[in-house]
């Protein structure tokens, strides 16, 4: 018995919330959704975008809340988690939940949601309100659109609020 509690607490301490495929699929659609990517017409452009809006999305804190130390820590872990992004938008892909198309001009890809190949109750869900809710108040706030450039909003989220960014 002491075996096996040990090794679920373990697991749990060895669990990272936001480094879960899981967990990143799931605001990964829903942020998909909610911006009406859902076409190769309405794709996001750049994945990479995501990456730094992932945290943003599940934490319950209106951006302007973040301290300049907090903004800097989430621009750094999204570095980080873009590589955990290309897989996932393989896998997806390859499970048909999503459309990529190649962007030649930033040298990455976009991506749109097929929902048709999605549960239908899936965004239907009351699980995921408290993200549908964050991405609403990102949209406002921040201005987050599917079309702007990375380095724009990379400047709206992060510099404009005093982070140091590098060039990306």
């Amino acid at each position: 018995m002491m075996i096996k509690s040990r090794k679920s607490a373990k697991k749990r301490m060895m669990f990272i919330q936001r480094e879960d495929y899981n967990f990143l699929t799931y605001n990964f659609l829903i942020l998909l959704n909610e911006l009406n990517c859902v076409s190769e017409d309405k794709r996001f452009n750049d994945f990479r975008k995501i990456a730094y809006l992932v945290e943003f999305i599940s934490n319950n804190i209106a951006i302007e809340e973040y301290t300049e130390i907090e903004l800097s820590n989430i621009y750094l872990r999204a570095q980080l988690k873009k590589k955990l992004l290309s897989h996932l938008i393989i896998t997806l892909k390859n499970k048909q939940y999503l459309g990529i198309s190649l962007n030649t001009t930033h040298r990455t890809l976009d991506v749109w949601i097929n929902k048709e190949k999605i549960p239908d109750d899936f965004f239907n869900s009351e699980h995921f309100f408290q993200e549908v809710s964050n991405i609403q108040k990102l949209k406002k706030s921040a201005k987050i659109s599917p079309k702007q450039t990375l380095k724009t909003m990379i400047e709206k989220l992060y510099n404009d609020r005093g982070v140091l960014t590098w060039e990306i």
